[in-house]
This record gives structure tokens, sequence and C-alpha cells, in this order.
């Protein structure tokens, strides 16, 4: 029974490191596209000699798409990143962030983990307790 619980939990982060890896590669395509988007406009109002103000209004329309798809695919991305932190207990995502500062000494990391590891608690009290 164990053997299949860590398999399904392995199963789980290779489902969420592929669906990571898929999410970097569509922002890097559209950030790609978020750069020859207006030179592929201009060339065509170039060529066809039309108004500037329809391709205004057509860049304009175009860059709220993208950015819409955009913060969808990082909606996705934290949500699945929360879901899988829910199930596994553990926050991965402040823990990878201070293990990637190495400007901070080791003494000041251990504060702000034993900070992190008792948050929780220390804010409740600071709410019941009025705040300053």
């Amino acid at each position: 029974m164990d053997s299949k619980q860590e398999n399904r939990y392995s199963n789980l982060i290779a489902y969420k490191e592929e669906l990571h890896e898929s999410n970097k590669k569509r922002i890097k395509s559209s950030g790609i596209l978020l750069v020859l988007l207006p030179v592929i406009l201009g060339l065509i109002r170039w060529i066809t000699d039309s108004d500037k103000f329809v391709f205004l209004i057509i860049w304009v329309f175009c860059m709220f798409l993208l950015a819409a798809y955009l913060v969808g695919i990082e909606y996705l991305d934290h949500t699945v990143q929360k879901k899988l932190n829910e199930i596994t207990g553990s926050d991965e995502e402040a823990e990878a962030l201070l293990d990637n500062l190495e400007i901070i000494p080791s003494v000041a990391k251990e504060r702000i983990r034993s900070r992190f590891a008792s948050g929780s608690d220390s804010e409740s009290g600071k709410e019941e307790g009025g705040g300053e």
C-alpha cells in the first residue's frame, strides 16, 4: 500500500514538473509574440498603406489578449503548485526562495525559517493583541 502511495506521489510530482516546463515554454513564446506583433502589424500597415488608427486598435486588442493569456498561464501554474503544497503539507516555494538567496547569511536564513515555521502562531497573537 505504501509503495502505491509513493508511486502516486511521484506521478503527481512528475505531472507538476511537466506542466511547469510547458508553462515556461508558453510564456517564452508569448514574450516573443509580444515583440514580433508590433513589427508584423507595422509591416502590414506600411505595405497596405492603411489607417494608423485601425492598426493601433488591433495592436492594443492583441496586447490585452496576450496579457490575459499570460495571466491565465500563471494562475494555472500557481493553482497547481498551491494544491500540491496542500496535499504534501509543505511549502516548497518559500524554501526555494530562501535557498536561492546567497546574500543572506546562514544565521539570517535560520531566523527567517524559524519565523516562517512559527509564523501562523505569532501572526494570530498580533491580531488578537490589537496590533501596533
